[in-house]
């Protein structure tokens, strides 16, 4: 949760070097290729290019060994800032880069260049290191096809993934955990326990739970609304639908609408399948007048919403087009904001403290007025005085942020809730948005203790456990599909030894029903080990084994996921023991 460290600065640097010179090398291989795009990421780096030749990844070792001979050579990295014409001249029959270029000059700024050497130049922000010999340990890590800035109506092009250390060992732990990431894939673990799926009759990005998803999904909602209404929340509940009129009053048309379905006309009115719950909840909200006193108002639903994501963004359960979310608004006066945002914030940690999250950090995403097609409420005042109440929330809460522009609603600043996983993956998850236009867009009032009519200055948009696919998505991947047993789908599973102990089997399933356990009997005509490997692939918490003793003795024989054995136990100290563990909501067995 701390800010970005001068390690992690000069890591950053260094693998957006080596992408340069993952750049240089496909060029001196494939001078036919034409350079897109190719930033540093949190993780590595990756490069887009078009390219007639088709690239796989059995290239790798010849583009790594060109890439050797770059780095060996020490070329020096130099930032040159030159004037438009210069840079024209210099990407001339690229139009990839004319267009960065085109946007560079409406800006009215001058081109940044950075060289490697004297023969290879890209145009670029940086940062960068200082020469190519100061890159380490790097490795290339797959390839792909993506769209041209990410937008499907744009060309295809091929996409090189690439990582950059500053020591082998770091690299080789990486590579260790990329492996294991592999084995943890939602949507391979997904497709293994039968969680969700995709059907093209139904549309991509339009996930369908499975029952044993749908437990998860159910078990997630219903911890979300008793913590919600410890918390003062209520319940409320809004259609998947709404006249055009209403997100127009809200802002989302035009400022979203790019990011929305097109509308269906029906008796002369547009409707749109809605993309937020915030406008639904508004008109909730201008039900009646409302008090002072009954401030502040928390509204909270498990909302459905529908995106138009692109399909090259699509990703399992991470990047859907139709979601639910974990969605709620505060309505209150710029006196009760502060206290409201720290709440919000706690309920984050609280979540993340059960469900086993140790690692998290909290970007505070601002406005960029001077980036060009971004919209935002025109109220520079607000905008100010808002960020500050986020910057002295994070202070009051304990929790240090990192500021980046950009990235703000077009509403207000927000908190984006970054969480990594158990093998080090980072994912956002949640938002906390703090939305200063739609209480006058809206007119929501309220009466003051003058009895004056005052327009709501503060809405907090929050969903601590964002939405169920992704927030799911990531649950199965950090916990490699071994959820805590009061998630897991089956939380025992009953191994009769053979046909003759049924009857007891059957008997046991019953009471364990009866105390509320997620329970399933295996009657298989299968062998006891078969019956506990399956159970293991499954991933179930207990099973429960009975043969002639534990008939006998009135007893089950317990053994755990892990493959521990943990011998006979009377049935209902067993049911004691696991009630507990779910009541709890015990991280381990």
């Amino acid at each position: 949760m701390s800010k970005l460290s001068e390690k992690d600065k000069k890591l950053f640097a260094m693998r957006h070097s080596a992408e340069h010179v993952l750049t240089q090398a496909m060029i001196n291989l494939y001078p036919k290729l034409k350079m897109a795009m190719g930033p540093a990421t949190d993780d590595g780096f990756y490069f887009d290019f078009d390219n007639k030749d088709k690239i796989a990844e059995s290239d790798f070792p010849k583009i790594e060994a060109e890439m050797r001979k770059i780095i060996d050579l020490n070329l020096p990295i130099k930032r040159e800032v030159v004037n438009v014409k210069k840079a024209r001249g210099l990407f001339k029959g690229n139009e990839y880069k004319e267009e960065w270029i085109d946007e560079i000059e409406e800006s009215k700024k001058k081109a940044v260049l950075y060289w490697t050497g004297d023969k290879f130049v890209d145009l670029c922000s940086g940062p960068h290191i200082n020469s190519t010999g100061d890159i380490k340990a790097f490795k290339l890590l797959s390839v792909a096809g993506a769209y041209w800035r990410g937008t499907e109506k744009n060309k295809m092009l091929t996409r090189i993934y690439g990582t950059a250390f500053q020591s082998k060992k770091e690299l080789e732990e990486y590579l260790k955990n990329l492996e294991e990431a592999k084995k943890r894939d939602h949507r391979k673990i997904g497709k293994e326990l039968e969680l969700f799926m995709f059907s093209d009759k139904v549309g991509p990005g339009l996930p369908l739970w499975l029952p044993q998803g749908t437990i998860i999904k159910d078990e997630l909602e219903k911890f979300g609304k008793e913590t919600e209404t410890k918390n003062g929340y209520q319940r409320v509940s809004t259609p998947h639908l709404a006249k055009e009129i209403l997100y127009k009053t809200s802002g989302h048309l035009p400022y979203y609408a790019d990011d929305m379905y097109p509308p269906m006309e029906y008796e002369g009115e547009n409707y749109y399948v809605k993309p937020m719950n915030c406008p639904h909840m508004h008109m909730i909200y201008n039900f009646r007048t409302r008090s002072y006193k009954e401030l502040p108002i928390r509204y909270a639903e498990f909302g459905t919403v529908y995106r138009h994501e692109d399909s090259g963004t699509l990703m399992g359960i991470m990047r859907v087009r139709g979601h639910t979310t974990n969605d709620a608004h505060i309505y209150c006066t710029e006196k009760q904001a502060l206290e409201e945002l720290v709440g919000v914030l706690n309920l984050h940690s609280y979540y993340y403290k059960i469900l086993g999250i140790k690692e998290f950090h909290v970007e505070l995403s601002l406005p960029d007025f001077d980036k060009k097609g971004e919209k935002y409420f025109d109220n520079p005042q607000a905008w100010k005085k808002s960020t500050e109440l986020l910057r002295s929330a994070a202070k009051k809460a304990g929790i240090e942020t990192v500021e980046k522009k950009g990235t703000a609603a077009f509403y207000g600043p927000k908190f984006d809730f970054i969480v990594k996983s158990a093998i080090g993956r980072s994912f956002g998850t949640s938002t906390n948005q703090l939305d200063f236009g739609s209480g006058k867009r809206f007119k929501l009032e309220y009466v003051d203790k003058s009895g004056d009519k005052k327009i709501i200055p503060y809405i907090i948009h929050r969903a601590p456990l964002g939405s169920h696919e992704r927030f799911i998505g990531f649950l199965i991947e950090h916990f490699g599909g071994e959820f805590p047993v009061w998630l897991s789908p089956v939380q025992a599973k009953i191994l009769p030894v053979s046909k003759k102990h049924l009857k007891y089997a059957d008997s046991v399933k019953v009471e364990l029903e009866k105390a509320g356990v997620r329970v399933e009997l295996d009657s298989r005509d299968e062998t006891l080990g078969g019956k506990i490997r399956d159970a293991q692939l499954a991933k179930v918490p207990f099973m429960l084994i009975v043969g002639d003793r534990e008939k006998v003795a009135k007893k089950v024989a317990i053994r755990l996921r892990n493959g521990k054995d943990l011998g006979q136990q009377s049935l209902s100290r067993f049911i004691e023991t696991i009630t507990l563990n779910i009541d709890s909501k015990s991280l381990t067995l």
